[in-house]
This record gives structure tokens, sequence and C-alpha cells, in this order.
């Protein structure tokens, strides 16, 4: 049980810089003049605190992490640093850490905590994805055509402009847990 506190720590730590960092790209995305980036980065910021909540969850006692400084860039160059972090977490971070705690997950405790992982980690694929389409769009010269995001509650998965499942492809939770956040 105590590789899973360990584990869930550095991930909250993690997830909790994540949200303040996409807070602040956020802000500098819609003051560039890319309200639509500015709007992925908003949600992204959510979805970190659902992973946040779910961690929290499975630790099952307080903590508070320490943040880290800021570095803010231009858009292009935080999308570029997003998406190294979100590849970084779901490639090497959240495998790793899940391979840790692997004698401990016969437990209930374990068991929670390696769900929850396993959902952040499925997540943060998908927000590499997304942040490099909206790279992509950038590089073309436009912001990202973004007419809603649909984000699940329960695990942070985001769907861009139109909910085509009945349940989330990560949680498999159904579709009224997703709400649809605009720009507006």
């Amino acid at each position: 049980m105590e590789k899973s506190k360990e584990a869930l720590k550095i991930l909250i730590t993690g997830e909790s810089n994540a949200v303040k960092t996409y807070e602040m790209f956020s802000l500098k995305a819609k003051e560039e003049g890319y309200p639509q980036i500015g709007l992925l980065f908003e949600v992204l910021s959510k979805a970190e605190r659902i992973h946040i909540k779910n961690h929290l969850h499975a630790l099952d006692e307080d903590f508070v992490p320490e943040l880290n400084e800021i570095a803010i860039g231009t858009t292009v160059e935080n999308l570029t640093a997003a998406i190294k972090g979100e590849t970084e977490e779901s490639r090497k971070l959240y495998p790793r850490l899940i391979k840790s705690i692997k004698s401990e997950c016969k437990s209930e405790y374990g068991k929670i905590a390696r769900l929850s992982m396993t959902w952040a980690q499925k997540v943060e694929k998908e927000h590499a994805r997304l942040l490099k389409t909206a790279l992509k769009s950038l590089q073309s010269g436009h912001d990202i055509s973004i007419r809603g995001i649909y984000l699940c509650q329960v695990c942070g998965n985001m769907v861009l402009n139109e909910l085509s499942k009945e349940v989330c492809d990560v949680c498999g939770h159904d579709s009224q847990f997703f709400s649809l956040l605009t720009g507006e």
C-alpha cells in the first residue's frame, strides 16, 4: 500500500501543476487571439482536476502538493510543452507507476488506485492527441475549430464537437456523465 500512496502523491502533484499551467496557457492563447485553443486548455485544466479528485479518492488521505513555477511562452511553445508533458505521462510515468503497484493490486485499495491511474493514463493519451491537432492547426495559421468540448465528469476524457457514443471510451460510464463546454 505504501507504493500506491507514493505513486498517487506523485500523480496528484503532477496533475495539480498541470491545472495551474493549463489555466495560464488558456489565458495566453486567448490573449494572442486563439479563443478555441484557450478553450481547449481551459477544459484540459478541468480534466486534470477530475484526475486529482480520483487520485485523492484513491489515496484516501489529505495531501497538499507543492506547486512549481510556471513558464509561459507563446501559444505555439505552450502547446509544444503540453504535448511533451501529456505524452510523457501517458507513455512513461503512468505505465511505470502502475507497474510499481502491481503487487498491491489485489487489495481493494490497490484496485482503486490502479483504476484511477489507468483512466488517467488513457485520458492523457487523448489529451496529447487533441493538443497535437491544435498545434497543427495553429502552424497552418489558424485557431483550431471547436464548437464545443464534451468532458466526462468521471474520468476526464474529452471529445471534441460531437458526442457520438452511448458510453465513455475510457471509463465506460453513460454519456449522461459528459458535460458540454463551449467558449461562450
